[in-house]
């Protein structure tokens, strides 16, 4: 089964140097490939129908001779789907010239996404990807199967069984059985992805499936962040043909990630060689997963927790604390106002403290409640 990275998150972008750090420890950890696609890049998705410019082909053939030199495959991503509405000529050069540059730039192997577009998920919009899909495979420069992401990448988009969605059974009525698909599993963030999970899908799909693994993904939730076990992922090694993990866009914490999956290291020897002080050992159950559920604080733990904040945002110096330092600041003001409510503090302002550190939106829900 493969491993690999995908660059596909919101909100972060990484430089040349962080990607290239990210691809020297997966050389480390012996994976496979490197899907690039990130949302932020103006060039992969908003504007995917304009060739990248010279600072871009420069800093996309540094990426893969970092690639290459780690062993590690790269993969170009073009994301046409904000604005396939209409399919034209004029459509189909811009997948052209945008293919043609990167096969130039030294890329073998290429993905394109159709994820998170605001359309119809129905049969006419299979019909224009499927198009999309033979205009790109048809070209003679494009050797090796194309890699694709649906619309409809999770059970929850179905709206029902798998079996029954008009758009995927379109898909995989028409599509090449040689081309991966990238699925999340059950849903866009998946508690877990199981045989039985995804016996569905394999039923209507002859093509091999990679999984695209959100597990550490924080866009959607960008107060926090996730380091715990790569755990509710068991038997998979047959079922898929690999596996990519698209984490959070933090260079230093998507190599914690990369070891998480790769490896089966403790808390404690993955935090000891990043050099994170022991007293994160004590937080830590609040970074591990979007689904684990911690029970209610005694005011004497929510002491003993306040009590590593010194050690964490003020004594530890590093890369990885000035990444992590927004979120543990964001831990320790909860728990401060945990505190005040449960002490029901007098002189205590509710009102004044959630309008100084909340948006809007959710101060009024905060004081309505």
């Amino acid at each position: 089964m493969l491993k690999g990275y995908i660059e596909g998150y919101y909100g972060r972008f990484f430089s040349v140097a962080d990607r290239s750090a990210v691809l020297d420890h997966m050389g480390e950890l012996n994976m496979d490939f490197y899907l690039y696609g990130p949302k932020e890049d103006r060039y992969h998705r908003v504007d995917w129908n304009k060739v990248y410019p010279a600072s871009e082909e420069k800093n996309l053939r540094s990426f893969i001779r970092q690639s290459n030199k780690n062993s590690i495959k790269p993969i170009f991503a073009i994301s046409p789907g904000l604005s396939l509405n209409k399919y034209s000529s004029k459509t189909k050069i811009s997948l052209i010239n945008k293919v043609t540059q990167a096969r130039k730039l030294g890329f073998n192997d290429f993905a394109i996404f159709f994820d998170d577009i605001n359309q119809e998920r129905n049969e006419a919009l299979a019909r224009t990807h499927l198009k999309v899909i033979e205009d790109i495979a048809s070209l003679d420069i494009v050797k090796n199967p194309l890699m694709i992401c649906p619309t409809v990448y999770c059970k929850s988009f179905a709206k029902g069984e798998i079996g029954d969605n008009e758009y995927l059974k379109v898909i995989a009525e028409n599509i090449d059985p040689m081309f991966p698909i990238l699925w999340t599993g059950d849903e866009v963030v998946s508690k877990t992805i199981s045989l039985r999970s995804l016996k569905d899908l394999k039923k209507l799909f002859n093509n091999p499936i990679i999984i695209w693994d959100n597990l550490y993904a924080n866009d959607y939730c960008p107060s926090r962040f996730f380091i715990g076990p790569y755990e509710g992922r068991k038997s998979l090694d047959n079922a898929v043909a690999g596996i990519g993990i698209n984490p959070t866009g933090m260079p230093i914490t998507d190599k914690i990630c990369l070891e998480r999956f790769s490896s089966h290291k403790t808390d404690r020897q993955i935090l000891k060689g990043y050099q994170v002080p022991d007293s994160f050992l004590k937080v830590i159950p609040f970074f591990s997963s979007p689904f684990k559920r911690n029970k209610s604080l005694s005011e004497r733990q929510i002491d003993q927790l306040l009590a590593t904040q010194n050690d964490l945002c003020i004594n530890w110096k590093s890369e990885l604390q000035l990444e992590w330092s927004p979120f543990l600041w964001k831990f320790y003001l909860d728990l401060i106002l945990l505190k005040k409510i449960n002490k029901g503090d007098r002189e205590f302002s509710l009102e004044d403290w959630v309008q100084r550190r909340y948006s809007d939106p959710l101060t009024k829900t905060i004081l309505r409640n």
